[in-house]
């Protein structure tokens, strides 16, 4: 993998933080679901706003000119979870993990936890991973809409912290990662461990 792409790969990610820190900031004590829907309204219109307009749009030329905006699922509360990440060991040394990716070589990250959470009665795990040497946190998933009504390798989720410690992880902010709108982003893929066998209709689906 060559210098251009690996840029490539840490300015996609480190766009989406910076929007999603300024639209979404750390929360104060109040109910965690409140005013959510508004909240990922908002989140959608400034993604398409970047998509359409800013020069650092994964989109290409002919895709902007005819952009009237991403395609989403309809927004549900349900789709929201709270809870903690449970943390692996760093001692005597971190857990590590090379994720597929759509070049030539994987992309090595730290595990650094995993979230629970119940589906109609039943527990599912994700885990959660970090880039080597620290950065925001990264939840790469695959879901039963994977390759139907979502972009086939998947999605990324945005993990929110909480003030007593906990965070929401709301699947209706699920998003695509760069290359399914353009094949010269390199982008890290869900291992086997995070491909739920649910279909979860929420957040963004595929973009063709």
């Amino acid at each position: 993998m060559n210098t251009k792409r690996n840029l490539l790969i840490i300015s996609a990610a480190a766009i989406l933080f910076i929007l999603e820190t300024e639209l979404f900031p750390p929360r104060a004590a109040e109910d965690p679901m409140a005013g959510r829907e508004a909240r990922v309204a908002a989140l959608r219109k400034e993604r398409d706003l970047f998509f359409k307009e800013d020069s650092r749009s994964p989109l290409k030329e002919t895709d902007r000119k005819a952009f009237k905006g991403l395609i989403y699922f309809p927004f549900g509360l349900k789709y929201a979870m709270v809870g903690p990440i449970e943390r692996y060991p760093l001692d005597p040394k971190p857990l590590y993990v090379t994720l597929p990716t759509n070049g030539e070589t994987g992309k090595r990250y730290v595990k650094y936890g995993r979230f629970k959470f119940e589906w109609e009665k039943r527990e599912y795990v994700l885990q959660i991973f970090r880039p080597l040497g620290g950065g925001e946190w990264f939840l790469p998933f695959k879901d039963r809409t994977s390759g139907v009504e979502t972009y086939s390798k998947g999605r990324y989720l945005h993990i929110e912290p909480m003030p007593d410690g906990r965070v929401l992880v709301d699947f209706n902010r699920a998003y695509n990662p760069f290359c399914a709108f353009n094949e010269k982003y390199v982008c890290p893929f869900a291992p086997e461990e995070n491909w739920l066998q649910i279909a979860i209709r929420a957040g963004e689906k595929r973009f063709r």
